[in-house]
């Protein structure tokens, strides 16, 4: 589509004899003081600025024909003398002229042709159009018409403000050429911005009155902008102004076969030719501001097709500063409301476009971006400082008047925190040695394990001789049980023991013969059993016990390892000490201790289970694979712990006390093996059929998930709750070394700390008495003397 601009250079009056001294350089860099934010945002402000009859000579219609009326005209060669030409164009020349009435200097704009030359009808009209409009829009930011007439020559002429300084574009352009030579970082950008807003703001005020006398420029641009040296802005260029349809007319629209106006700064429905209103003027505008911002083109093309084609497919760039200043989003919003794309989305006026610029250098909500109620927040304190600063001077004259009782509370709170990680370190440095303990006698046991394992695989592949002396007793086919002479009934076990001897059962089929070879071959292993046995627990004691007494221990409470057993993979079951509890069918393969050590060539433990002798409670099996040194397998060695006795040793070993509720021991799932808060409950298993037995059982989960979650996680340290009706709790936890179990202490904080406290007490009281016994004199003190 082809375009065409009215218009000459010479409309953008400019006097070249400003450029002395580099006076443009200098009003490109001005600092400027940056303007207070508004503090009566939400009033209402005076508007009332004149009064109402002189509105009616602002609303009357603008003539915009072309002609003038006969004999008006004046011989502007009699009351101007002219000075000298500084600007010419194809179809006028701009030059500097004196009234000889008044004396001042003008600028006298002459055309080239003439009314009586046919080919320049047009720019008369032209000219004739523009200076009537441009003398009927009486604004201080459009430029004032002196007079119209002719010369000598017959020649229009047009007297006008002769105007000293720049156009926009010159101004952006210039600081643009300092911004690169000296770098942003020299000068205050945010100030320069603010400056150019308010040269904006003088182009918007003059399209308001323009549109208020229903005018519309239809070629904006920065070129057409003059900046005066003393900040005088005028908006040029009214050659192509057409006055604004009216939006209810519905009239078919006529499309224009050109385009008038610049490309870069026509509006989408100017480029497809459609009807068009203000709004176009709106839009260009929208251009012109990000300009100012950004100080660089909105839209970028190499010729006027391109430009239109990226305006029509709403190709603009973003605002995106050269430089990368940082633009304010109230600013990026307004920017983009005024350059939307369909004019019903756009600022419906120019003053509500102003109004926005003026709202955000105010610091004040924008309508193109509402605040949400964080940022009203902001905004409000923003603009009401004085209430600011009294509360904050209230605050801080509470907060130095709760210093002295801060202090107090603060060292108060240092003591508790004291004690309570005094209370707490010794606690936990109990339950630590506990479960070194614990550790101590698992070693002992996997290491008896795997020597009695080691003295299995070399008695059953080397051993030749005969033993006549059988240690230990075999059922008989009607599944009986021969008593050895030195049994003798045991609180402990819950019935018949003997140390002397075990017993020997063996799955239907086997050969008699070759089970007494068995017998023979493994019966000089059951004293190393019997020191085994009666020598477990001993780790936990700092005393030394000799035989004899652990020996009664055993028969009146039981110790640590309950028994000990063999598993041949023939079949052949081997217990020690001897009990009758072997009734009815049984194959030792079966049993989840074969199964589990049989692929183990170290010590490996199992789940609690309840064994046949169900009367002692539930069962620690730990067990490993026998086998010679060429790999040859024989079976499955192993021993229980009492789950009870575990119980004692977590009850009575770490912290000890009324203020204990729980000593428990984990396993990597945080399932109970051992607990001595369930050991009563553990009793109660003598009192179940059979039908329960020789099995292992489901084990509970210890605490709460929360508790049991970060036990496992940490593996080592302190955990605190707090349980309704009881206050806060501590667990206590340390993983074993030799397991992957750990061993949980749960204590009553409040019990416990009275129990510290108290103890304390009576140590500070010990002291003091032990100090005033040395301090006391003697008999006979006072005459040595």
């Amino acid at each position: 589509m082809p375009t065409s601009r009215s218009g000459s250079a010479g409309h953008t009056t400019r006097n070249n004899l400003t450029r002395l001294n580099n006076l443009s350089a200098r009003f490109s860099l001005e600092v400027f003081r940056k303007k207070s934010p508004n503090f009566t945002q939400k009033k209402v402000p005076v508007n009332e600025y004149f009064g109402r009859n002189l509105t009616r000579y602002t609303c009357i219609p603008i003539d915009n024909s072309p002609e003038v009326k006969p004999g008006v005209m004046l011989q502007l060669d009699k009351q101007y003398e002219r000075l000298e030409v500084f600007d010419e164009g194809g179809q006028g020349i701009i030059s500097a002229a004196k009234e000889n009435a008044l004396g001042r200097i003008v600028a006298l704009k002459t055309l080239r042709t003439t009314e009586a030359d046919q080919n320049g009808a047009g720019a008369v009209k032209d000219f004739i159009t523009e200076a009537k409009v441009t003398a009927q829009l009486d604004h201080p930011a459009i430029i004032p018409i002196y007079a119209i007439g002719k010369n000598q020559n017959d020649q229009l002429q047009l007297a006008m403000k002769l105007v000293n300084g720049k156009t926009l574009r010159e101004h952006l352009k210039n600081i643009v050429l300092n911004y690169r030579m000296r770098g942003l970082s020299a000068f205050d950008e945010r100030t320069s911005l603010f400056k150019r807003l308010e040269i904006f703001l003088h182009v918007c005020d003059a399209m308001v009155y323009a549109h208020h006398r229903r005018i519309m420029h239809c070629d904006l641009k920065p070129e057409n902008i003059m900046i005066g040296e003393y900040m005088e802005v005028y908006l040029m260029d009214w050659g192509l102004a057409k006055p604004i349809p009216d939006r209810k007319d519905h009239s078919e629209w006529v499309r224009p076969t050109t385009v008038a106006g610049t490309p870069r700064y026509l509006s989408p429905e100017a480029v497809v030719g459609e009807r068009f209103d203000e709004r176009a003027d709106i839009f260009a505008l929208g251009l012109i501001l990000q300009e100012i911002t950004t100080l660089q083109y909105a839209v970028s093309g190499e010729d006027s097709a391109e430009v239109m084609n990226r305006i029509k497919d709403n190709l603009l760039n973003p605002p995106v500063h050269l430089y990368g200043f940082p633009i304010d989003r109230d600013l990026l919003a307004i920017i983009g409301k005024a350059t939307a794309y369909h004019k019903e989305d756009r600022y419906q006026t120019v003053r509500a476009l102003a109004e926005d610029i003026r709202s955000y250098m105010h610091g004040n909500e924008v309508s193109a971006r509402p605040d949400h109620l964080l940022m009203k927040m902001v905004r409000w304190m923003s603009h009401h400082r004085t209430a600011m600063l009294m509360c904050i001077f209230i605050a801080i004259a509470l907060a130095f008047g709760a210093v002295a009782f801060s202090v107090y509370q603060s060292l108060q709170h240092t003591r508790l925190l004291s004690e309570r990680s005094e209370m707490i370190n010794q606690a936990y440095g109990r339950c630590f040695a506990a479960t070194s303990l614990l550790d101590r006698e698992i070693l002992s046991q996997e290491k008896n394990i795997t020597l009695l394992s080691g003295l299995l695989a070399r008695t059953l592949s080397s051993w030749t001789a005969h033993e006549d002396n059988l240690h230990f007793r075999l059922y008989d086919q009607d599944d009986q049980l021969s008593m050895p002479g030195d049994a003798i009934y045991s609180p402990g076990y819950r019935g018949m023991v003997s140390f002397s001897a075990g017993m020997c059962k063996t799955v239907p089929g086997l050969d008699k013969g070759e089970v007494q070879i068995k017998m023979q071959q493994l019966s000089s292993l059951v004293f190393t059993m019997r020191e085994i046995i009666l020598g477990s627990g001993s780790e936990l004691n700092f005393f030394d016990e000799d035989e004899q007494v652990r020996f009664q221990k055993a028969i009146r409470e039981g110790l640590a390892v309950k028994s000990i057993y063999i598993g041949l993979k023939e079949g052949i079951q081997f217990g020690f000490p001897w009990r009758d509890i072997y009734k009815g069918s049984f194959d030792p393969r079966k049993r989840p201790w074969y199964r589990r050590g049989k692929d183990s060539r170290r010590p490996v433990w199992g789940n609690p289970y309840i064994g046949l002798d169900y009367q002692m409670g539930l069962c620690l099996p730990c067990s490993m694979r026998v086998q010679d040194e060429k790999g040859q397998f024989y079976g499955v060695v192993g021993l229980d712990l009492t789950f009870n006795k575990v119980a004692d040793i977590l009850h009575n070993s770490g912290n000890t006390g009324y203020y204990v509720l729980d000593s428990a021991l984990i396993d990597s799932k945080g399932r109970i093996i051992a607990s001595s808060a369930k050991k009563k409950r553990n009793k109660q298993f003598n009192q179940k059929s059979d039908s329960g037995k020789n099995s292992e059982v489901i084990m509970e989960y210890f605490a709460v998930p929360k508790i049991r979650h970060g036990i496992l996680e940490r593996k080592f340290g302190i955990l605190s709750d707090y349980e309704k009706g009881r206050g806060e709790v501590i667990y206590l936890f340390a993983q074993m070394k030799t397991l992957n179990w750990i061993c949980v202490q749960k204590i009553d904080f409040y019990a416990y700390r009275d129990y510290f406290r108290r103890n304390q007490l009576m140590r500070k009281a010990a002291w003091h008495s032990s100090k005033n016994r040395i301090n006391k004199p003697g008999p006979g003190s006072r005459l040595r003397n």
